[in-house]
């Protein structure tokens, strides 16, 4: 170095046997391949496609016929990594492909053999060398849809000494995303009482490094000279609810604990029995864009976040609850680790929530930009920018008006040594459940399935 000369020397490449899996299960039958892409099980029909850059979107979901959800749609991935000062560094997966590196899903190993697989355009890929060209487009198969019995009922009761319950049934579409070292598997499951269940799960092998000096500080130490570096994987989901139309509200009920008086409730009538508090219910919605709409789950106040229509119930009583659709955390999903100004976090700003809900523009269109992934330090904030938090700036009514939910989810990825050669896949989840939609659980009397 000092002299300011490079020496060239031979690489060894090979690790031996621990850096290739040893076993894989074997491929199946052909592929049950279909060119339309709209779907129609049981009570669902839904279409299906693959976007070159954000990958899988399900658009016009109806149930039984009456639209559910204009679009439930991926919309990026990040990846932050830690190190010094100019070794930490971050990945917009969409600034590359959530499509385009991935390849035609393996009958008997990606889905089950009976499957039927749908077809999208490649122009970049799979192999990363091909130089991309949309007049050379290439069909190929990355979505699968097929139907699966769950290994537990919908609902289960034992009275009289008898046990009764009916076993869940859902149709689960299926995409697989491969972006360099990683591969991420989305599955949408449409499910008999009306919900929907949203998971992503990330396979592959973890980004290494040369272990620097003190890397102990940002890396699990997996084998001589390999440092698995600890980052966070985050997904967006963009989901464009509608419940009985367009005109729809925020709904937050917040489950709080509260002092047994002051309630308006006489809660006892022996004037020496000791009071305790006690879990009351607290409703309210949200009339505006901004920091009242969006949330990140507490584990001490749990919430129910919906977005339902104050003009359209099912209810018989006086109650009149309005019809809607809850937004459900299924998983244990951290907060953003980093603070808000850094830079990371303000290239992709939807990674601070795990829910934020906007009023539909046509020109707000996903989270963030993938050209953050190349520049982040400066973001565009124009009108017509890609960003989470000038969207919610506008400070739009909520109230009677078109709503888009988007739903970030967070995994934190402390590598381990049983993260070589491949990981163990791991992920997050969310739901969309009927919240008070049906009068009653629409699972208890389903249609006949003859």
């Amino acid at each position: 170095y000092s002299k300011g000369q490079l020496q060239m020397c031979n690489a060894t490449f090979s690790a031996g046997h621990w850096d290739t899996p040893q076993r894989e299960s074997p491929r199946g039958t052909l592929r049950n391949e279909s060119h339309h892409n709209g779907v129609s099980w049981g009570p669902w029909s839904f279409s299906v496609t693959q976007r070159p850059s954000t990958g899988i979107a399900v658009t016009d979901i109806r149930f039984r016929g009456e639209r559910i959800v204009y679009e439930l749609a991926l919309m990026d991935s990040q990846a932050i990594y830690g190190g010094s000062l100019r070794d930490q560094f971050m990945y917009s997966d969409s600034a590359y492909t959530m499509s385009q590196w991935s390849t035609s899903l393996e009958p008997g190993v990606d889905c089950p053999d009976k499957a039927t697989y749908l077809s999208a355009a490649n122009w970049m890929g799979p192999d990363m060398s091909r130089r991309p060209d949309p007049r050379e487009a290439q069909e190929f198969w990355p979505i699968c849809v097929f139907d699966w019995v769950e290994d537990h009922e919908i609902w289960r009761h034992m009275d009289a000494a008898q046990s009764r319950g009916y076993v869940r049934k859902t149709v689960v579409v299926r995409s697989i995303a491969t972006v360099g070292n990683y591969d991420y598997i989305m599955d949408v499951k449409f499910r008999k009482d009306g919900e929907i269940n949203v998971e992503t799960r990330f396979a592959g092998y973890p980004e290494t490094r040369f272990p620097g000096q003190g890397e102990e500080v940002f890396s699990t130490l997996v084998r001589d000279g390999v440092a698995g570096i600890v980052h966070t994987h985050s997904v967006a989901w963009k989901a464009d609810i509608e419940v009985a139309g367009q005109k729809n509200a925020l709904h937050v009920t917040e489950v709080r604990e509260h002092e047994s008086s002051g309630l308006g409730v006489n809660w006892k009538a022996d004037g020496q029995e000791q009071r305790f508090p006690t879990k009351i219910l607290q409703h309210h919605y949200v009339d505006r864009e901004g920091a009242n709409s969006t949330f990140v789950a507490d584990t001490r106040v749990p919430k129910a976040w919906a977005i339902v229509n104050r003009n359209s119930s099912v209810s018989s009583g006086a109650w009149k609850n309005p019809r809607g659709y809850r937004i459900e955390l299924l998983s244990f999903s951290t907060a953003q680790v980093h603070s808000p100004e850094h830079p990371f976090v303000k290239a992709m700003p939807w990674t601070k929530y795990h829910l934020a809900v906007t009023k539909y523009q046509d020109n707000e269109y996903r989270p963030s930009s993938p050209y953050v992934n190349f520049d982040g330090l400066q973001p565009l904030s124009g009108p017509y920018a890609q960003d989470l938090d000038v969207f919610l700036s506008n400070n739009e009514s909520l109230m009677d008006e078109d709503l888009v939910a988007w739903i970030g989810l967070n995994k934190e990825h402390i590598v381990r040594q049983e993260d070589i050669p491949l990981v163990s896949n791991f992920g997050v989840s969310f739901s969309l459940q009927p919240w008070n939609f049906f009068d009653l659980n629409t699972g208890s009397n389903p249609p006949s399935e003859l």
